[in-house]
Order: structure tokens, then sequence, then C-alpha cells
């Protein structure tokens, strides 16, 4: 970990939030073009993790992989751990990220109807743009492999398996600043950012802690993916879950 080239906090905080910014600008330029044609906003948001983060962050880590002369330098976080190890780690990161994110999800709700209440709807419905609650249900449908998969993969390999090793010099902050930073990095879900700070913070700690970013990536894939499921299942059956 001492041999891992870290990075200066300036640098820190440019690669912790390019993405996001570029994302948001998507969103906001697109998701309006998208409701117009009587589509559901959510659209806009799973477009931004295939046409934005993945080529971005990709591209990115391609070139890194380069620089850095390979996968193992470029992540070092990738030491082995046993199945009772993983098993343990993985469903305690998921049971401590749920008993966070449940209580902090009012508290989104909040937020939103107080300090962001001046933000179009579309920003906290993923639905709105139409009424066709089929259309939206087929929408989150694809959402289970697109922000199920695609997208945790892309970040925990890079928020947690590029940017955290080089965070070494912050020493037990290190995981913390990593999580806040990447929970902040969402600046299309302003209301949601304490939430997603905490569950950042939870999964750079648990990276941390073991070495070993596969765990980032599981716990999230399989948070993720619950959502897009119980999204979908919603809107299946004529309800709508807000962001």
């Amino acid at each position: 970990m001492h041999a891992t080239q870290q990075l200066t906090l300036p640098r820190l905080v440019f690669e912790h939030f390019y993405v996001g910014c570029f994302i948001t600008i998507f969103y906001v330029l697109c998701a309006p073009l998208i409701i117009e044609e009587g589509l559901p906003s959510h659209i806009v948001l799973l477009s931004a993790e295939l046409l934005i983060l993945l080529p971005l962050v990709g591209g990115h880590m391609l070139w890194l992989g380069r620089k850095f002369g390979g996968f193992k330098q470029l992540i070092p976080f990738t030491q082995s751990l046993s199945v009772k190890q993983l098993l343990i780690w993985t469903l305690g990161g998921m049971l401590i990220s749920l008993l966070i994110y449940i209580p902090l999800y009012p508290v989104g709700i909040f937020l939103r109807e107080s300090i962001f209440s001046w933000l179009p709807e579309w920003y906290f419905n993923p639905g709105f743009g139409t009424e066709d609650m089929e259309l939206i249900a087929r929408v989150f449908l694809v959402g289970i492999f697109i922000d199920g998969f695609v997208g945790p993969i892309v970040e925990e390999f890079f928020f947690r398996g590029y940017l955290l090793p080089r965070m070494a010099f912050l020493k037990k902050w290190a995981p913390v600043l990593n999580g806040m930073m990447f929970g902040l990095y969402h600046f299309w879900q302003p209301h949601n950012l304490i939430a997603i700070c905490a569950m950042g913070i939870i999964l750079s700690t648990i990276v941390w802690k073991t070495k070993n970013v596969y765990l980032g990536i599981a716990i999230h894939c399989t948070l993720n993916v619950i959502g897009a499921i119980g999204g979908y299942y919603a809107a299946a059956n004529g309800l709508l879950i807000d962001r």
C-alpha cells in the first residue's frame, strides 16, 4: 500500500467529481427533451451511465492502466479472502448499509420538500414524462442491468479500486473522505447526498480494511439490484417510488 503512488488533494477532488459534473450536465440538458417525447426521465440517468460514466471512466482507467503498468498496479486492493470472510463482509456490509439508508430516506424527502423544492419535478420523479406505468416498468427492468451492474462496477473500480489506495497518506481519514466525496459526486441527487455519503463511507471502510475492491462491487451491485427490482415491481403494480 505504501508503494502506491499518492495523489494530491486537488487532484483527488478533481478526479472524484469531474464525472459527476458531466453526468449532471447531461441529465439537465437531456431530461426535458426526453420528457417532451412522452418518455420517463429515468431513461436519461440510465443513458448517462452508458454514455457518460462508462466511456469516461473506462477510457480514464485504460489510460491509467498503461501508465501504471497493468491492472494489479492500478487496482492494488485485490487481496484474497476466504469464502467465509467474503460472506461475512458482504452480508454485514449490506445489513449496515440498509440500517443506515432506511432511516435517512425520510431525511431526503424532507430536504426535497424544503431546501430543494425549487428543482423541477423530474429531478426526483423517475417516471415523470409519462403516465404509462407499463413503459416505466420496462425502463426499470432495463435498469436492473444498467444501474444494478454497469454503474456500480465502474464506480467501485474507479472510486475504491483506483482512488482510495492513492489516499493512504490521509491514514484513517482516507475511507471517510473517499466515501464522502463518492456521495457528493451524485450531484443529480442533492436531496439524497447525506444517505449516499453515509453508504459511501461504509463501502470505503470495508474496502479499506479488507484491501479487497470486489467486496465493494458485491455490496454495491446487490443494493442497487434490490432497488431496481423494487422500482420495477412497484411500477408493474401501478406504483412509483421517487428517488
